[in-house]
């Protein structure tokens, strides 16, 4: 008799659902949204963000304890590259090597901003104080309303929306300190790469219009180099 073979649909609903879902906290819930952006501990993947303007392209190698750098592919930002270490963001501009503190606000292109290309960890940054059932497109899901666990988290407050069966994020909301609606976006079903389900698409939009799309693609997991996030001495 020939072993079964699982579809990889299959294998990514298993992947996704794991316990009983209705079973999990809005926190557990949290952790399993973040592994479609954190499959493994040390990663690669390259991340194309678009708007109708323009279009960038970078490739972000995060280690073990969540640091990441992220290097410039597309012509107009070659040489470039953002690191982030701990709560930190540095720029490393090309024939200098003074870094520059930036903030995981500063914007790349429309509402993308260094953040949202570096790294999004709900888990890590927000803590989900309520649980409750809605509806995204007619598709039932469980809507948490998240606070930030740290004053330097940009959006103090935010909301996600996380299908029922899947445990797939499926749109966010994140909100300033005064209560104003900043930003949201939009998750896109992931796929498996390398036998883990990632994400590969998100689109930001403000309320203003601002808009921009975030392509990811080229997942694998990595030994990362310690020296790649050494911040450049300068005498």
């Amino acid at each position: 008799m020939r072993p079964m073979r699982l579809s990889p649909f299959l294998l990514l609903a298993i992947h996704l659902l794991g316990p009983s879902l209705a079973a999990q906290s809005g926190d557990d819930l949290l952790a399993k949204v973040d592994k479609l952006r954190h499959p493994w501990p040390a990663f690669s993947v390259e991340i194309e963000l678009k708007n109708a303007k323009a279009s960038l392209r970078w490739k972000v190698t995060a280690r073990e304890n969540g640091d990441a750098r992220v290097e410039g592919l597309s012509e107009k930002e070659k040489g470039r590259a953002v690191l982030v270490l701990g709560n930190e963001m540095w720029l490393l501009l090309p024939g200098t090597k003074r870094p520059v503190k930036v903030t995981p606000q500063q914007r790349l292109l429309g509402p993308a901003a260094g953040g949202d290309i570096a790294r999004t960890r709900f888990a890590e940054d927000y803590k989900a104080i309520e649980k409750s059932e809605d509806e995204v497109d007619g598709l039932p899901c469980w809507r948490l309303e998240l606070a930030a666990k740290r004053p330097s988290i940009s959006f103090r407050t935010a909301k996600l929306w996380v299908a029922k069966e899947s445990a797939r994020p499926l749109k966010a909301a994140f909100f300033l300190p005064s209560g104003k609606l900043a930003k949201t976006a939009l998750f896109f079903p992931p796929q498996v790469q390398r036998g883990a389900a990632v994400l590969i698409r998100m689109d930001l939009a403000e309320p203003k219009g601002g808009s921009a799309e975030l392509h990811f693609d080229h997942w694998a997991p990595v030994t990362a180099d310690p020296k790649l996030f050494e911040l450049p001495v300068v005498k």
